[in-house]
């Protein structure tokens, strides 16, 4: 714990699920509320959990498919006829 920020903190039950607490400050640190989106990764060792806030902004693979598919109209239209 070299970081003056890190802390330890211990899972609790919520119900059927476990759940680590997520204090005020870090909350306000990560400019977070109720509706904020995280992506959740397990690190394959299953030694850390990294949650990664997303942005609403962030364009979804289908977003980025489309647009490229648009862009691209021409040549999927010629890979259709072969």
């Amino acid at each position: 714990m070299g970081n003056p920020d890190e802390k330890d903190v211990k899972m609790f039950k919520n119900g059927n699920s476990y759940a680590l607490r997520v204090s005020k400050k870090d909350r306000e640190a990560l400019n977070a509320n109720l509706d904020t989106k995280f992506r959740r990764i397990v690190t394959n060792d299953g030694e850390k959990i990294i949650f990664e806030k997303i942005n609403p902004h962030e364009p979804s693979a289908l977003d980025i498919a489309s647009k490229l598919f648009d862009e691209h109209a021409d040549l999927m239209k010629r890979l259709e006829n072969l």
